[in-house]
């Protein structure tokens, strides 16, 4: 297990839309009424829209399970390529997980921070003290792991909800290398794992998981993200609509019907 090239906690800053719903950015406009659901679609200057990141109005506010496929076909060498599922809980909290390609480091990460605003006013008003009664990271170790994905093939990336625990009273670190907080008592929270996977059912499988006071999820992204020194001209990949099952319905598989590019 690997750290970050750079602090992951700054590199975190390429996603400027963490928590969308709270940060004023605008979906564009759906596809015609009518038309069939895409079984894919490109992220990245073969779509020819400029837009990084896909919304899939009309999906249901009680998800516990969300997945899709996802192939890169380009990315740059150098600086900050992520390529994830966002998830927003009801909360205020949100979490992204994918693959990442950082200054020639294959890895992924799985984290999420409180939503105050979106983007980098949710690292710079971080409070761990109060955040950590809403959710709790893992440790950078399983945060941030190295994984040696291949550009061009498929992988299955997965956001499931796990049992609910009770953390004790006891000393906590809320993400990376923040500052140890005295929490004074107990907390229930739901575990919430991002699984990483070849389609082709091979290895390696890497599974990550956070926890988070909510039981379900209220809206979910997909996207592509650059940064330091990368360029989002240089970056796509093709995504598969994704998959998700409800609270109420944990058996039945459903697809998004719509997607929304901003």
């Amino acid at each position: 297990m690997k750290a970050l090239t750079q602090p992951s906690r700054l590199l975190a800053l390429a996603i400027f839309c963490g928590a969308l719903q709270m940060s004023g950015c605008a979906p564009t406009t759906p596809s015609a009424p009518g038309a069939s659901p895409p079984h894919s679609f490109v992220i990245g200057p073969e779509a020819g829209d400029p837009h990084s990141h896909a919304a899939f109005p009309a999906t249901p506010d009680d998800i516990i399970k969300v997945s899709s496929h996802v192939r890169v076909t380009t990315a740059v060498g150098q600086g900050l390529n992520f390529f994830a599922i966002q998830v927003n809980f009801p909360n205020k909290t949100w979490a992204h997980g994918g693959p990442q390609l950082v200054n020639g480091h294959y890895q992924m990460n799985w984290g999420g921070l409180v939503s105050r605003g979106g983007g980098a006013t949710d690292y710079r008003e971080e409070d761990p003290a109060l955040d950590l009664r809403l959710m709790q990271n893992a440790a950078d170790s399983e945060r941030s792991h190295a994984y040696p994905w291949v550009t061009g093939k498929e992988y299955i990336l997965t956001i499931e909800r796990g049992r609910q625990i009770t953390f004790p009273p006891g000393v906590y670190v809320f993400i990376g290398s923040g500052p140890q907080v005295s929490v004074p008592d107990a907390r229930t929270m739901w575990e919430w794992k991002f699984t990483l996977k070849p389609a082709d059912g091979g290895d390696p499988v890497q599974v990550s998981t956070l926890y988070d006071a909510a039981d379900r999820i209220a809206s979910f992204y997909i996207w592509n993200e650059c940064g330091y020194g990368s360029c989002g001209k240089g970056q796509s990949a093709t995504w598969f609509m994704p998959v998700y099952t409800r609270l109420g319905a944990p058996g039945v598989k459903m697809q998004a019907q719509i997607l929304r590019r901003f």
